[in-house]
């Protein structure tokens, strides 16, 4: 007997037989396993970007995912890897972004301190 393949299915009929394989293999998967499966997707979405569509995509996903919190990280990751950079000259964007994220932390911390002295 011949085997069969995708091409002697319609393609309502494939979409059909691969929506049984993804329950299938959904429901045949751990928790462990589930989760390592979009881990490892995620890392793909993310980091495997090319392009500046892409990029844009990703950190459009990024921003939503971290929303108030995205200055903080911002801040945090800025610092980590500014301790390790040897001395460079920055481009006009770099201290333009580097400007705008100062501003941002300051702002920050002027509404927390109004925040904090309304709470008493």
């Amino acid at each position: 007997m011949e085997e069969l393949t995708y091409k002697d299915l319609t393609d309502i009929e494939l979409d059909a037989l691969k929506d049984m394989y993804i329950s299938s293999r959904v429901n045949s998967m751990s928790e462990k396993d589930l989760r390592l499966f979009v881990r490892d997707i995620i890392i793909d979405q993310v980091k495997g970007t090319v392009g500046h569509a892409e990029e844009k995509e990703a950190w459009a996903e990024i921003k939503e995912h971290f929303t108030d919190e995205l200055t903080n990280k911002i801040i945090e990751v800025k610092a980590k890897y500014s301790k390790n950079k040897k001395v460079e000259s920055k481009s006009p964007e770099e201290i333009e972004f580097d400007k705008r994220l100062k501003l941002l932390k300051q702002q920050q911390q002027e509404e927390k301190s109004s925040k904090d002295m309304w709470e008493d």
